[in-house]
C-alpha cells in the first residue's frame, strides 16, 4: 500500500465519516504556537511514541500528520507500520489542509472564550467587517498565547478585552480611539476590567509624560495584568503578520524576529518608550512560553 494519503482523500473520508485514527503529530513547539487540529484528531508527541503507538488501533487507517508532511510524520507513520498498524502520513500537512480551506478545530480554549454574542454586540455597535477581522484576528491570537503561557489566567478576560479593544474605531480610528472605546464599552455594560484594556492599549500601556504629548487624560495606563500585556502583545503580533510587510511565511516568526521587527519598522516600534515596553512583554511572555510546565 502506498505509504500517504493527500488532503482531498483524507477530506472525502472524513466528509463520509469513514472510521480511521487522525493523529497529530507535530513538534511540541509547532503544536504550541499554533495549536488548531484537523476535525478528529487526536494530540499526541512524536517524542513519546514509546508510549502511545501501541495503543494505536489494528483494524482502522492510522493517518498522522505534521506541520508541512516532513520527517515527522512521515516517521511516525513508519513506525506505527513496523507495529503492524495500517498508517499513512498526510501530505503538506496541516499547513497544505489549511491552505486549501479545510476546517480547523481550535484549542478548546479558545473556542470557549471567543464568544459569538461578544462578535454580534461589536458588529451592532458599527464597527466595520476590517477593524472586526482584526479584532477577532487578536483575540484568536491572544488566546493562544495566554494557552501556551502555561499560566492560570482569565481567559473571559483575554477572549474579551482582545475582542472589545478596538471599539472606538466605530466612531475615530484617531488616537482617542481607546478613551472613546472605553466611554461606549461602559454605556454598553462591558466589565471595568475590559473598558480598562479598551483604553490602556492604545501604544501598550502610556507614562503621563506620553498621554500629555498625545493629548489623552492623565492617567494611570499601566497594564497590571498579564492578561492586559498579552492581549498588547498579541495586538502588535497581527498587525505583522496580516500586514504584508514583513516577508514572513509562518505566524511564528513574528514572534521569533519581533525584536529585529520593531526596530527596524517604525510603523510597529513607534519611538524608543513604546518599543523598550514591548520589549518586555515580549520577553516577559516568551520566557513564560518557554518555561517547561
Amino acid at each position: 500500500m502506498t505509504d500517504s494519503i493527500d488532503i482531498k482523500k483524507l477530506h472525502g473520508l472524513l466528509e463520509n465519516n469513514t472510521r480511521l485514527t487522525l493523529l497529530d503529530v507535530r513538534r511540541e513547539k509547532d503544536f504550541r504556537s499554533s495549536p488548531a487540529t484537523i476535525p478528529g484528531a487526536a494530540r499526541m508527541n512524536p517524542e513519546t511514541m514509546d508510549d502511545w503507538a501501541g495503543k494505536v488501533p489494528e483494524k482502522e487507517l492510522a493517518v498522522v500528520y505534521c506541520v508541512k508532511g516532513g520527517m515527522v510524520s512521515r516517521s511516525a507513520a513508519e513506525r506505527l507500520r513496523q507495529e503492524g498498524k495500517e498508517a499513512v502520513f498526510l501530505e503538506g500537512g496541516i499547513k497544505v489542509w489549511t491552505e486549501n480551506g479545510h476546517d480547523t478545530d481550535p484549542s478548546p480554549r479558545i473556542n470557549e472564550f471567543l464568544r459569538r454574542e461578544d462578535i454580534d454586540l461589536l458588529r451592532d455597535a458599527g464597527l466595520n467587517e476590517e477593524d472586526l477581522n482584526h479584532s477577532i484576528k487578536v483575540a484568536r491570537k491572544a488566546l493562544e498565547i495566554a494557552w501556551r503561557t502555561g499560566e492560570e489566567l482569565d481567559m473571559l478576560l483575554v477572549g474579551q478585552g482582545a475582542l472589545f479593544h478596538d471599539l472606538g474605531k466605530a466612531v475615530t480610528h484617531e488616537m482617542e480611539h481607546g478613551k472613546i472605546g472605553a466611554e461606549l464599552g461602559r454605556k454598553l455594560g462591558l466589565p471595568k476590567a475590559v473598558t480598562d484594556i479598551m483604553e490602556k492599549h492604545i501604544r501598550g500601556g502610556l507614562t503621563e509624560a506620553e498621554a500629555i504629548e498625545l493629548g489623552l487624560p492623565v492617567k494611570d495606563y499601566t497594564l497590571a495584568r498579564l492578561e492586559e500585556r498579552i492581549i498588547i502583545y498579541a495586538d502588535r503580533l497581527v498587525d505583522i503578520i496580516t500586514e504584508d510587510i514583513v516577508p514572513i511565511k509562518e505566524e511564528i516568526e513574528a514572534e521569533e524576529q519581533f525584536v529585529e521587527i520593531l526596530e527596524t519598522i517604525p510603523k510597529y516600534g513607534k519611538n524608543e518608550i513604546t518599543m523598550k515596553r514591548y520589549f518586555g512583554y515580549h520577553q516577559e511572555i516568551q520566557t513564560l512560553i518557554s518555561t517547561p510546565e
